[in-house]
């Protein structure tokens, strides 16, 4: 995608992918402060907060072969995106939390509610793998295994709505609804 607009875009207001690139909404004055980041410009959102679920998923997934990464595993805390940024040192980590509190709804909706999901299997995945590795059962192991795997689906579930795919799991009546205009 082009960071230059065309003459026509300036004039309709939007870019050649739909995006609003005018100047008169903060969606729109944002969208021009985002050159040069992985922040994407029709989401708002940036993948490099999916990279806190990307270790629990790999901890998971070697955790029968490797039992001392429950160690590891265990101080994982779930993290809010602004949190997340706050505590990266990346050099656009205050845009990106910017940018997130103005993620258009169709998209930012979607996402909480699969890193609400992830976190949820992430807090369950790590109770079951200190009692997998209390009993050596291997039927639980499979099972956090199994979850590795679904984390592993989240995490690319949630990519596509940083690129820019609506969410499958919200409508617009939903997201309508929990804006408060129906």
């Amino acid at each position: 995608m082009s960071a230059v607009t065309s003459p026509q875009e300036s004039a309709s207001g939007l870019s050649s992918d739909g995006v609003e690139t005018g100047m008169a909404d903060p969606q729109g004055r944002l969208r021009g402060r985002l050159t040069g980041t992985p922040i994407h410009p029709k989401s708002l959102l940036a993948t490099d907060y999916l990279n806190h679920f990307n270790e629990p998923a790999m901890l998971l997934d070697i955790l029968a072969d490797c039992p001392e990464s429950i160690e590891d595993l265990a101080a994982w805390k779930p993290l809010s995106y602004a949190d997340h940024f706050r505590a990266s040192g990346l050099s656009y980590s205050e845009l990106a939390i910017e940018a997130y509190r103005l993620a258009p709804a169709q998209f930012r909706i979607g996402f909480e509610l699969v890193v609400a999901e992830m976190n949820a299997l992430v807090a369950g995945a790590i109770a079951q793998a200190k009692e997998a590795l209390e009993t050596s059962d291997p039927a639980t192991f499979a099972r956090i295994s199994a979850d590795a795997q679904r984390l592993q689906a989240l995490v690319a579930e949630a990519g596509g709505i940083v690129q820019g795919e609506p969410s499958r799991r919200v409508d617009q009546n939903a997201i309508d609804a929990l804006m408060g205009q129906k």
